[in-house]
């Protein structure tokens, strides 16, 4: 018996030093085998013997003890080159990549996805095919472990408005989603959706697209006009910029090619010679949109900037040579108009492609991550999508869906744990579609206790951090707070739904004697030391429980 006891124990500390120790396997061949995909034998594999996707599918049958938050691996090989395949849990899926190896080998291929205790359905479905499947592992993580944030922005001594608009954005990662709108004129979809819902989303899209260029049927600065009326009203402008050929040549921002005889040609890898009449054309064009910046930053507005979006698909000139000159022009902006032109009133966004590690600016450059995700009729959270960007960014960024053509339903949201900062559907019809989105659910979004509408936006001119973590309102649907033992001789144990935040603990006369910032959902409390009596411990100045101490 004691043998045995002692076997439990290191067992238990095994899990709490590691958490693959606990990881559970589940093995390719005992999935259900669809389309051809079938058993091989392989004597380096667990077990002898992988699964051929081939053109098939393989389904496995999951079942967990607990409610978590799970890293899911494939040990798998890609002897044929490289392919993209679909992960699908319970229905909702995001596409992986492996790059050609022959030999079998771990791959984390999800994120820290929630799951709760009982039955679920992960699937390994046809994309490309043609991979070679051992086993899926799946490991639990802290659910605590899942974001660092950034607490400031990268400009050096932002504006009091834009750092307070970031606070904003801090406070409510997470806990809800805010809603948003791109527009193609002035308010037009802003309109469509107030007559259609009765409110308005907090976050209005603008593009400079049409600036600059010398237009007479358009008005240069309606983008900067839109974005001071609707920050005067508590929303939050977000302007990106498709940027037309900065040569001139044409009036155009997609590469030419055989779909687009009339695409530009401009060569962005120009950048890097500034005595190129293309690296002028480029700064040029910089300063003036700079100006108009510049115009909000005088009036207090700040402004979530997205330039250069979608960079690594290739599609838009300033994509069309790879990752070097993009990353070069984006430091170039960033210097441009920061340092030389001063503007402090940007947060910086970074479009993400899938496979774009070398592209990315880096994180002295970037403030917040933002992904276009364009699923027709597709309502889920996207979880997979959120959950794999936060890990691949280190938790350090806020992810945003930057562009939609479908947006979530936020009741998927909340049940995955999916914390997007935003959602923005494009104009036309993707707002006004129903195959896209219909009335109904922008009604629902706009109704609903997650989503953040204009209506329920704070003063954002002198909004305040409610805390390093924020003090927010429950979740629907979630437990508020645990606390064991009520009866405490040393530690007391607390656990959330959601960060913890601020947790002070008062005595029966109302004086706080103990105050702490938990960044987890989870934590810790000594009481050592502390007088036996009654306490109050306090969580987000909203949830309270009463402990005695012995």
């Amino acid at each position: 018996m004691n043998k045995l006891l002692t076997y439990v124990a290191c067992l238990l500390l095994a899990c709490m030093l590691s958490s693959r120790a606990c990881a559970q396997k589940f093995e390719a061949e005992n999935s259900a085998l669809t389309g051809g995909a079938s058993k091989v034998n392989c004597s380096s594999c667990s077990g002898g013997v992988a699964v051929a996707q081939g053109e098939g599918n393989l389904s496995f049958n999951v079942t967990l003890p607990s409610e978590g938050f799970y890293n899911l691996y494939l040990v798998a090989a890609s002897p044929n080159g490289e392919k993209t395949n679909i992960i699908a849990i319970n229905g909702t899926s995001a596409d992986f990549l492996l790059t050609q190896n022959p030999q079998y080998s771990r791959h984390k291929v999800v994120s820290s996805f929630k799951l709760p205790a009982g039955a679920h359905t992960i699937a390994i479905r046809k994309s490309w095919g043609w991979i070679n499947i051992d086993y899926l592992e799946l490991e639990k993580v802290e659910a605590a472990e899942r974001f660092n944030l950034n607490q400031t922005l990268v400009t050096p001594n932002p504006t009091p408005e834009a750092a307070a608009l970031y606070d904003f954005l801090l406070d409510n990662y997470g806990e809800k989603i805010i809603s948003g709108v791109m527009t193609l004129n002035s308010m037009d979809e802003v309109t469509w959706l107030k007559e259609q819902t009765g409110k308005e989303p907090a976050l209005l899209g603008l593009d400079f697209m049409h600036s600059g260029r010398g237009y007479n049927w358009y008005n240069n600065k309606e983008p900067i006009h839109d974005a001071r009326s609707w920050y005067n009203r508590n929303g939050i402008p977000a302007l990106m910029w498709h940027w037309r050929d900065p040569s001139r040549t044409t009036e155009e921002f997609y590469v030419r090619n055989s779909s687009r005889p009339n695409g530009t040609v401009f060569d962005i890898s120009k950048v890097s010679d500034p005595n190129s009449a293309e690296y002028r054309a480029m700064l040029n064009d910089i300063d003036y949109v700079a100006g108009l910046l510049n115009e909000l930053q005088d009036q207090n507005v700040p402004v979530v900037w997205r330039p250069l979006h979608e960079a690594a698909g290739g599609w838009f000139w300033w994509g069309a040579k790879g990752a070097a000159p993009l990353k070069t022009l984006w430091q170039l902006m960033y210097d441009r108009m920061v340092n030389h032109h001063g503007l402090r009133n940007l947060i910086w966004v970074w479009t993400r492609e899938p496979g774009d590690d070398a592209w990315y600016p880096g994180d002295n450059y970037v403030d917040i991550v933002g992904r276009d995700i364009y699923k027709d009729g597709d309502h889920s959270s996207h979880a997979i999508e959120f959950n794999n960007l936060n890990a691949l960014y280190g938790g350090k960024k806020m992810i945003a869906l930057s562009e939609v053509g479908s947006f979530p339903d936020a009741d998927n949201l909340v049940k995955d744990g999916a914390a997007w900062s935003w959602y923005m559907p494009w104009y036309g019809k993707h707002t006004r579609e129903s195959q896209f989105n219909p009335v109904s659910l922008w009604q629902k979004m706009f109704s609903h206790d997650y989503v953040i509408t204009l209506d329920e936006m704070p003063p954002l001119r002198t909004y305040t951090r409610r805390g390093p973590t924020g003090l927010r309102p429950n979740l629907p649907g979630k437990s508020v707070l645990e606390a064991y033992p009520t009866s405490v001789a040393n530690n007391l144990f607390l656990s959330s739904e959601r960060q913890l935040g601020a947790v002070a603990v008062y005595n029966m006369l109302g004086q706080v004697i103990k105050e702490e910032q938990c960044l987890g959902t989870s934590a810790v409390i000594s009481f050592a030391g502390l007088a036996p009596g009654i306490y109050l411990v306090r969580v987000r100045e909203q949830d309270a429980v009463k402990v005695v101490k012995e």
